[in-house]
């Protein structure tokens, strides 16, 4: 348990050679261990005329209780790991963790991608400089396993002895070792055993051993459960009171550090508490390995504060140990959904949220010496842009919806040819056969080809040039489009302006509510199977599969749901069907 000394106070003192430190009664400060001949020396210095502590040559003075500024933890790192890189993303959580062993700072979130070194800064030499500063204080380390638990706080004790900081010598274990002053540092697995032990820092460092415990929803609860049960109710007030009742400030710190690997782990769920009564106002520092415009990021309650990144779009975080050319290798060969949860540090359902992964169909296969006919054919396009350096991303859409399969005769007709008397008394979609069934309508299944997707960053002359370049590929490639989508609000009006003349189809689109409302309105057609997408519209799928009514990368799945619901009221109105779509979409 620790003393009600202040820490801010009584630990400040830095770890000299002993002969040069004296206890606040003047004595040196020997621990309950005691070191050499020292022991029995004149402890009170109303008795010590001398001024030397009963020691010969303790220079006079030397009791002097006033202590020396506290070391930094750059420093610090600096004396116990020299071959340590002080690499930006560092100097950033450098920051941070000082401001909690000062007690300016008592909860915070890191989320960095793997084998970055984070353990080593957050676990190992962070626990080791807080009991340096704070001798008579508790910090409890926990990991997802005990032997890894232990292997943290094995490196802190070293760290701490390595800087020239005593041990206790009645307990020195490494997952329970103390200072001379009781304070020192413990150690456990999650859902292990902390109970009856206190501590004024808790970390806790990687609590999934991998992807299948982070996204089992068994130990997801379970660790929730020690969390509230066991490790919060562990951590020791932020004020106490000493012996004659004064009230003094002591720490009561939470440092969270991991690598995402499910939308569901444990930062989700404090986040998710932010939201309730009683907010714990983290401090989030969120590391993505290629910057991202702020934009695309993850959204994070009111009550947290975000570090700012520092960096341009597209820049790595730690070129020095991993540059952008490995980056992008390594997000090829892990996929689009590892790479967002490890590396960017956003992790998306792999079944998604509001578009289900299994809802996604393939193209419907091509019959042979039949080429497939789209009317109409549309290129939808979210052109939300700024000027600046941090331009939104534009998404673009190309979608069309399938003719379907005609009978001779109406084949026929439809190419103008002259038929024969008796061709006319074929039945008419919607007409009733002579045995009073209704013929079936080939338009009542409503089936839209999705072609293409695009997201990419540009400003008001980029957007032009891109849009005009795409449009003479898909020229060259017989996918003219029949009509060119653009949100008639932002800037989609001067486009539209600068287009008309040069783009025929041209047509400006009034949103109508929000992009939400939107996805909503064109989920049930694509759970249906009524949206089908190629292989060259992957990005619009990863970006579906993500998306949240809540916000975040939406561009393409903007201009996907624009261009769904143009074709599908524009079919129905000029179609005149005489069924109603399936499913209904509006519906719900």
């Amino acid at each position: 348990m620790p003393t009600a000394t202040s820490p801010i106070d009584a630990s400040s003192r830095t770890r000299e050679p002993l002969a040069a430190r004296s206890s606040a009664s003047g004595a040196p400060t020997g621990g309950s261990g005691g070191h050499g001949g020292f022991c029995g020396l004149l402890l009170d210095p109303a008795a010590d005329p001398w001024g030397d502590a009963g020691l010969l040559g303790f220079p006079a003075g030397a009791d002097d209780t006033t202590p020396p500024a506290p070391q930094s933890l750059r420093d610090f790192i600096a004396a116990a790991y020299p071959r340590y890189g002080f690499h930006r993303w560092a100097e950033l959580l450098i920051e941070r963790l000082q401001a909690v062993a000062d007690g300016e700072l008592s909860r915070l979130i890191v989320t960095c991608p793997p084998r970055l070194g984070k353990s080593l800064l957050v676990s190992k030499l962070f626990p080791a400089y807080f009991i340096q500063r704070h001798p008579q204080l508790f910090c409890a380390i926990a990991s997802y396993s005990a032997e890894l638990a232990y292997a943290h706080s094995r490196e802190a004790r070293h760290y701490y002895r390595l800087t020239g900081n005593p041990l206790s010598k009645d307990s020195a274990a490494v997952g329970n070792w103390l200072t001379p002053e009781r304070g020192g540092c413990i150690a456990a697995g999650v859902n292990g055993p902390f109970t009856g032990k206190g501590y004024s820092l808790g970390i806790i460092d990687d609590p999934y051993k991998g992807p299948a415990d982070a996204s089992s929803r068994v130990i997801r609860e379970r660790l929730i459960d020690w969390l509230r049960s066991v490790w919060l109710t562990r951590a020791e007030p932020a004020e106490v009171a000493d012996e004659a009742g004064t009230i003094q400030r002591n720490l009561s710190a939470q440092v969270i550090v991991l690598t995402r690997w499910d939308h569901q782990d444990v930062v989700a769920w404090l986040l998710e508490q932010e939201l309730g009564e009683a907010p714990q106002h983290w401090h989030v520092l969120d590391l993505p390995a290629i910057a991202e415009p702020m934009r695309d990021r993850p959204r994070f309650p009111a009550t947290c504060k975000l570090v700012p990144d520092w960096r341009k779009p597209g820049e790595a975080l730690c070129p020095e140990r991993f540059p952008l050319p490995e980056l992008l290798k390594i997000r090829t060969r892990l996929g689009s959904y590892w790479w967002n949860a490890l590396y960017q540090q956003r992790p998306s359902p792999a079944e998604g949220l509001l578009f289900r992964k299994g809802w996604i169909q393939p193209p419907l296969p091509a019959v042979p010496g039949r080429p497939k006919r789209y009317a109409p054919l549309v290129l939808s396009c979210d052109l939300s842009f700024k000027d600046g350096k941090d331009n939104d991303h534009c998404g673009f859409c190309l979608l069309g919806l399938l003719e379907p399969e005609r009978s001779p005769l109406q084949e026929a007709r439809r190419r103008g040819l002259v038929l024969a008397t008796n061709a006319g008394k074929a039945h008419r979609p919607g007409q009733l056969t002579t045995e009073g069934a209704t013929a079936p309508d080939p338009w009542a299944e409503l089936q839209i080809e999705v072609l293409w997707a695009h997201r990419q960053q540009l400003d008001l002359p980029g957007v032009i040039r891109f849009l005009l370049a795409s449009l003479g590929s898909l020229e060259r490639q017989g996918l003219r489009p029949d009509a060119v989508l653009i949100e008639d609000a932002a800037n989609g009006p001067a486009v539209c302006q600068l287009l008309r003349r040069q783009v025929p189809g041209l047509i400006a689109i009034p949103p109508k509510g929000s992009k939400a409302s939107r996805a909503h309105a064109v989920a049930p057609l694509v759970e249906a199977g009524q949206v089908r997408f190629h292989r060259r519209s992957d990005s619009l799928i990863e970006e579906m599969l993500a998306f949240s009514p809540r916000g975040g990368i939406d561009d393409q799945v903007d201009a996907f749901c624009q261009g769904v619901l143009w074709i599908e009221q524009r079919f129905w109105r000029g179609r005149g069907s005489s069924q109603a779509p399936v499913p209904m979409v509006f519906s719900r």
